[in-house]
């Protein structure tokens, strides 16, 4: 008998992305404002925005790079925002309307960035080994899916342990342990691990900071069908726990669930009918990129390179 081994873990993103701060104006039909980048990659970037725009609409972007020396002018489509504070936006550039070659310009100027770039894996063998790396300053702006992915890695795992241990979670926090990796809170070398015992106080801060908003770290869910018409239970784990927080008056978050909902069943009319009811126009939206990409990323100041 053939013995088959398992498939890698793919990294959603489909391009490297560098931990690099730049100023970024942004215009909309309407509006125009500032906003930064946490990160950027030559196919998008994800925005800390103090205004948010619906998933499918398309911003103008003028970033101010400084380490090119120019601004890089670009199109791009919103996939997905986060309201929890500071909001978050992921940008989809059209690359028909970007600057090209601008990325490949930005690794060749800057060899930290491209160190970062290399970091950030297409894929993952499910054998790799998973070690905490040195945790960030600030606890209060983590997502429940990177507490979930941080919480497990502990002292030393793998990356088939974490799929296990997270179930039907774990689709939802791929894109977060990529993005992990890729800033160094999570490696793949024993060398460059820190012991979880450092990473205490401040995964406590984080998880008492979500609780008090009502925020659920996403947890593994019974298999199969628990729904109506066959709805994955993991699916309508996340449509319970969006009425839940609906029913609790946290609207902003009830659509982040129902998004995510909607991401693992896109035909489900339940979840298109509670979600065009509550944000117009998003049931038809449909996040690719956030099923583990989570939205709000950790801030980890000493890692990233801040411009100003």
């Amino acid at each position: 008998m053939v013995c088959r081994l398992p498939p890698d873990v793919l990294n959603p993103r489909r391009a490297p992305r560098v931990p690099l701060r730049c100023r970024v104006e942004v215009r909309d039909r309407f509006a125009a404002w500032s906003a930064e980048t946490e990160d950027l990659s030559a196919l998008g970037c994800q925005l800390v925005t103090p205004r948010l725009v619906a998933p499918g609409r398309t911003l103008q972007l003028d970033i101010r790079c400084t380490p090119l020396g120019r601004d890089v002018l670009a199109a791009g489509r919103v996939v997905w925002s986060r309201p929890r504070s500071p909001g978050r936006m992921g940008i989809e550039f059209e690359v028909p309307r970007t600057d090209v070659g601008w990325f490949d310009q930005l690794l060749r100027a800057n060899p930290l960035l491209a160190r970062a770039a290399r970091r950030s894996p297409v894929r993952l063998p499910r054998a790799s080994p998973l070690y905490l790396g040195l945790p960030p300053r600030n606890a209060f702006e983590a997502s429940a899916e990177e507490v979930a992915v941080l919480a497990r890695v502990g002292d030393g795992t793998t990356v088939e342990a974490l799929i296990l241990a997270l179930g039907t979670a774990f689709e939802r926090v791929r894109g977060t342990l990529f993005s992990l990796l890729a800033r160094r809170l999570v490696v793949l070398d024993a060398a460059d691990a820190v012991p979880a015992a450092r990473w205490a106080s401040w995964l406590a801060t984080a998880t008492r900071a979500l609780a008090a908003q009502g925020i659920a770290l996403p947890a593994p869910t019974p298999a199969g069908p628990t729904g109506a018409k066959g709805r994955a239970a993991a699916a309508q784990a996340l449509y319970d726990e969006g009425i839940a927080h609906l029913a609790a008056g946290r609207v902003e978050v009830a659509v982040d669930r129902l998004r995510s909902a909607q991401a693992l069943a896109p035909r489900d009319p339940l979840i298109a009918g509670a979600l065009g009811r509550l944000a117009p126009g998003a049931a038809a939206s449909r996040r690719p990129d956030e099923r583990g990409e989570p939205g709000a990323l950790l801030r980890p100041r000493g890692r990233i390179f801040t411009i100003d």
